[in-house]
Order: structure tokens, then sequence, then C-alpha cells
């Protein structure tokens, strides 16, 4: 199994100081930290990891850390990458039904999918075609 945590100052809703995104996998053997210091980064780049390496390989679940670092009051918002006639899109509501692949933006910001990729520092048309196609299967 495959477990993604939060490195931060649990608990101090101040301070969080926020560290970085860990994930164990491979039977814990292997432990990968993505510790730019930009969560939304650091998450998308784990996410991007979990899609093209591990997926269909493990289950992944998200330890209490991640739940909890938002309850303290991380400024993030959930968005979520779904498929939607055809294109892949980050859908923002509160009312989300949680289908999708799980991404964070800074609270109060709604980029679309390709600014996302930008922000983290990744050029959303290099290979424009295979990701449309793995992530229409990871959807399905």
């Amino acid at each position: 199994m495959a477990v993604v945590s939060i490195e931060y100052n649990d608990g101090n809703k101040k301070d969080l100081g926020y560290r970085s995104v860990d994930i164990s996998y491979n039977g814990s053997k292997t432990k990968k930290s993505f510790n730019s210091g930009d969560f939304v980064k650091d998450w998308y780049d784990c996410t991007k990891l979990v899609v093209t390496k591990i997926h269909g390989k493990e289950y992944i679940s998200n330890s209490s850390s991640v739940d909890h670092f938002i309850m303290d009051g991380a400024k993030f918002d959930s968005a979520y990458l779904k498929e939607v006639k055809g294109k892949a899109e980050l859908v923002y509501d509160d009312n989300a039904d949680g289908q999708g692949i799980e991404f964070f933006v800074v609270e109060g910001t709604k980029p679309t999918w390709e600014e996302l990729q930008k922000l983290c520092g990744h050029n959303p048309r290099v290979k424009k075609e295979k990701s449309k196609k793995q992530l229409s299967n990871k959807l399905n």
C-alpha cells in the first residue's frame, strides 16, 4: 500500500510550518519526499508520481495528516481533475463528489488545468496526447 502524508507543525494553527509531501510505497521499501517549500507544487509532483508509477500496482491512501493539514487552517482549496466533454479540466465545487484526481490550489484562486501545470513548472504542451490518454485511462 502507498501512503501519502504531509509534514508540518501539527496543531500549531498560527504557523503550520509546512515542510513536505511524502509518500511511501512498494511495501514501504520506497520513500520519496517532495519538499520544494511550495505545497501546491509538491502535491502536484507527488500526484504525478502516483498516477504515472504507482496507480494500478498498489492501493493508495492519504494519512490523516493530509486532512489535518487542511483542517488546521492551511490556505488551500481542492480542485478535481476530471474529463469534461473530452477535455482535462479542473473542477471546483463545494459539493464535489470526490471523483477525479485531487489537486490543491491557493485558497480563493481557480486556475485552469493548464495554468496549474505551468504554476508547478510543467509544460502542458509536452506529450499532450499521451497525457490526455493517461488521464482518460485513470478516470475510467
